[in-house]
């Protein structure tokens, strides 16, 4: 269920929701948050050798550490039952939890984490049903991503054919969101965003193109009616029905994810009539 709530937070999909307008006890009042500005740059530093100055590395980014930082309130003599479902909603995962957040006048948006665990003091605040408390949380891929995943089925078209030429004038002069042989996709974040295609035989040699900033992927495969191909472009896989390494299929590999605003992506094979493939990807924010 999607926070409707604003300035409130949940990790999981049913875990507690931190931060409601509601104060009946117990509840949890979110009094700082840190780690949901710019993510950490990975930084080298040389001198200049011969002159004044030096050479500062920082195109990428380290993980996203983050912490709520607040106060619960409940009944002293529950106090402690509800800090026990916290600790288990915050426990160590070996996969990545959705972290949801609800900021004002921006839709739903996750990060992907793996939550560190509670921490809060035994004190004599106790005896009136409150604690001071923080929630601890690493994002291996700092990426701030829409909350709803945007899937798009691309159309079949035959042959390997390149340009746009119609189908950019004709899709932004009209408004339209695909053309007969592709499709319009949105990335209205700013930051690339990665994205994973579903090839669904029957097709001979496929080939996804971004026709917008010259990008392509061959696969030197063909699949029969039924079998899929997924390819995931930020962990850079290539799957046959979802668990079969295939990698080796790609033809000069050129991995992309999606620019910010209109990309239009269309789907090529030497033969694939009956064949189709999806797009799938959350916009992303810095």
């Amino acid at each position: 269920m999607a926070l409707t709530e604003e300035l409130t937070f949940r990790l999981g999909d049913s875990g507690v929701i931190l931060n409601t307008d509601s104060t009946a006890i117990p509840f949890v009042d979110i009094q700082k948050v840190a780690g949901l500005d710019s993510a950490p740059y990975r930084e080298t530093q040389r001198d200049h050798e011969g002159t004044d100055g030096g050479f500062l590395d920082a195109e990428f980014e380290r993980a996203r550490p983050i912490l709520l930082t607040g106060e619960v309130y409940a009944d002293s003599s529950t106090m402690e039952t509800y800090l026990d479902s916290l600790k288990a909603d915050y426990a160590p995962s070996t996969t990545l939890v959705p972290f949801y957040l609800k900021a004002p006048g921006v839709p739903e948006r996750v990060v992907f984490v793996k939550p560190q665990g509670c921490r809060y003091d035994w004190d004599q605040l106790r005896r009136i049903g409150k604690a001071g408390i923080q929630f601890k949380m690493l994002a291996e891929d700092p990426r701030v991503y829409t909350a709803t995943l945007i899937s798009v089925d691309v159309p079949f078209s035959a042959g390997a054919s390149t340009g746009f030429g119609f189908n950019l004038g004709f899709n932004f002069g009209f408004g339209g969101s695909s053309g007969t042989d592709g499709t319009f996709v949105t990335n209205s974040g700013n930051r690339p965003t990665p994205v994973v295609f579903t090839i669904t035989g029957p097709c001979n040699t496929p080939t996804i193109r971004d026709d917008t900033y010259g990008h392509s992927l061959t696969f030197n495969i063909i699949l029969a009616s039924g079998e899929t191909l997924v390819i995931d472009t930020q962990y850079k896989t290539v799957k046959l029905n979802g668990t079969l390494n295939r990698r080796n299929t790609l033809v000069d590999p050129d991995w992309f994810f999606l620019e910010p605003g209109l990309t239009f992506i269309r789907y090529n094979a030497v033969s694939g009539a009956g064949s189709t493939m999806n797009i799938s990807f959350r916009s992303a924010w810095r």
